[in-house]
């Protein structure tokens, strides 16, 4: 009982750590937080729900679901950077419950127990359970119905088809039909490998019920509003372009998300060696029922990361779904070298080498990193001592043949790495890449009709936390800059630039009010004024 009791505390605080710990110390960053926050806020201030708007625009290039959770918590805990994100990282705990749960269920409590310490230490998987983007509620969703699924396929139970449909529901609400693509190649390639129908007619017509009664009200009241403006914004650019160009100019190569996964699912992707080999070591008996849960985790796997292998738009974000069915692998594999399995056992020198390797790698860039973009070497430091000290501790164990203190010190190394990441490096983040504390010392000085001019640098934080009180676009010239002050006479012109902006600026006497990092928040006094 104590042990229960010992092991359960130690897996909450690694989840708080991870999930929850500092959850708004980092300001909104990149262009989706601050766009999504917003549109949670008008949400409550227009008390309408179905058509998202930015700006009091309606803005239709993604569904509701995380505008909704983010307007119920704005509406309970006030508007804040960790009001927007509590919903995002209640999903993340939501996919870990469900994750051990499923792992449980395949390989016995000590399995699930361990593929929620592996998942929620995943570097990918905590960053965007912090993260207020539709990222997590697709993957929170999509892990629901995808178990919910298999154990429909597993009892022949009506009700487990019905929680597929509605999960899989939520799942298109929060980001899109993908979700229900995905499902579907999982699936279809499941039944085509087994020569079998996995599910009774009697349940699909379930699930198909439910999951048209989930999310055609919010399609017919969003289109009904809006017409084909919906359908060409959300369905057409959005979804279909958006997979086969590269319109959003978000193209990377072929092989962009294999490396994804392998930095986003340090430092258990060493592990997945043994899985892979007992894989091929199966052979044709993975597409036996007596292995088809086997079949099905590397099914969940391959078919979204082939899918968005061959999208001319990648994100790294768009993997996510795939770090649940990861995550079971690996803790299956390091379950069974608990037990004493020999081929596990005999691999995992060889894992833990290569781990060593990325180890020193990771240890490497970061240096680099912390000392080349932000010249804080001191930051570097600070977050390699923990990988560093969890590799060496893990060696040290493995050479005792303790192979549980092995896992825990890889989980107690990314874990102290997370909390140090969210506690002393997302200030320095806050001053590079937001705009929050300058744009908060700009708000009493600007307005509607005198805006904050963005002079060679545009970033939606800046928007978002200047209330909109900004120029909608860039200005990028000087010559434009001129042009702007004489169609728009003011008085005094607040300028927010960065370093060579502020550079151009000085033939203009610019007088500095605020720098931070490398922004600059300066005034030009009007020369009529």
């Amino acid at each position: 009982m104590l042990q229960r009791w010992v092991v359960t505390l130690f897996c909450c605080s690694v989840i708080y750590i991870t999930l929850f710990y500092q959850l708004g110390n980092l300001a909104f960053m990149g262009a989706d937080e601050p766009r999504y926050a917003r549109i949670g806020e008008e949400m409550n201030l227009r008390h309408s729900y179905v058509t998202p708007t930015l700006n009091f625009r309606p803005w239709l290039e993604k569904p509701p679901l995380l505008f909704w959770l983010e307007a119920g918590s704005f509406k309970l805990f006030g508007v804040h950077e960790w009001s927007a994100r509590l919903p995002v990282a209640l999903l993340g705990l939501l996919t870990l419950l469900v994750v051990g749960w499923f792992a449980s269920y395949l390989a016995g409590g000590r399995a699930g127990v361990l593929a929620v310490l592996v998942l929620c230490t995943s570097s990918l998987f905590f960053v965007f359970a912090r993260a207020a983007s539709t990222d997590m509620p697709l993957a929170a969703a999509f892990t629901t119905a995808m178990v919910c699924a298999f154990q429909a396929w597993r009892s022949n139970r009506i009700i487990w088809s019905a929680g597929s449909g509605l999960a899989l529901g939520l799942a298109v609400l929060a980001k899109g039909p993908v979700a229900l693509v995905l499902f579907v190649g999982v699936f279809l390639f499941c039944c085509l490998l087994l020569q079998k129908i996995v599910w009774r007619w009697h349940q699909i017509a379930c699930g198909a019920l439910v999951f048209l009664v989930c999310t055609i009200p919010w399609f017919w009241l969003v289109w009904m509003e809006n017409g084909y403006s919906f359908v060409s914004t959300f369905l057409i650019n959005h979804h279909l372009a958006r997979f086969v160009t590269d319109i959003h100019h978000h193209s990377q190569p072929l092989w962009y998300f294999p490396v994804v996964i392998v930095i986003g699912f340090f430092p258990w992707i060493c592990f997945l060696g043994s899985a892979v080999l007992r894989a091929w070591r199966s052979g044709s008996h993975l597409l036996h029922e007596d292995h088809s849960d086997q079949l099905f985790l590397w099914l969940w796997v391959l078919v979204p990361l082939v899918f968005f292998s061959f999208s001319q738009s990648k994100l790294a974000g768009y993997v996510l779904p795939i770090f649940p069915p990861l995550a079971i692998l690996v803790a299956i594999e390091w379950d069974h070298y608990l037990k004493g399995d020999t081929l596990t056992f005999r691999i995992m020198r060889s894992q833990l080498t290569v781990l060593s390797v990325m180890a020193f790698l990771v240890v490497g860039t970061l240096m680099w990193f912390f000392y080349s973009t932000y010249r804080t070497p001191v930051l570097g430091i600070l977050l390699i001592l923990p990988i560093s000290a969890g590799m060496v501790r893990a060696w040290v164990e493995f050479r005792k043949k303790h192979s549980v203190e092995v896992f825990l010190s890889l989980v107690a190394a990314m874990t102290l790495f997370a909390a140090l990441a969210f506690w002393k490096v997302a200030p320095v983040l806050d001053d590079y890449h937001s705009a929050r504390d300058i744009c908060r010392v700009a708000v009493p000085l600007i307005s509607q009709r005198e805006p904050l001019i963005l002079y060679r640098y545009f970033h939606h934080s800046a928007h978002y936390y200047a209330a909109y009180q900004t120029t909608q676009e860039s200005v990028v010239r000087l010559e434009d800059l001129h042009r702007y002050f004489l169609e728009q006479p003011q008085s005094d012109y607040y300028i927010l630039t960065q370093e060579e902006g502020w550079e151009e600026l000085q033939e203009l006497n610019p007088e500095l009010i605020r720098q931070n990092g490398n922004l600059y928040l300066v005034r030009l006094v009007s020369k009529t004024g």
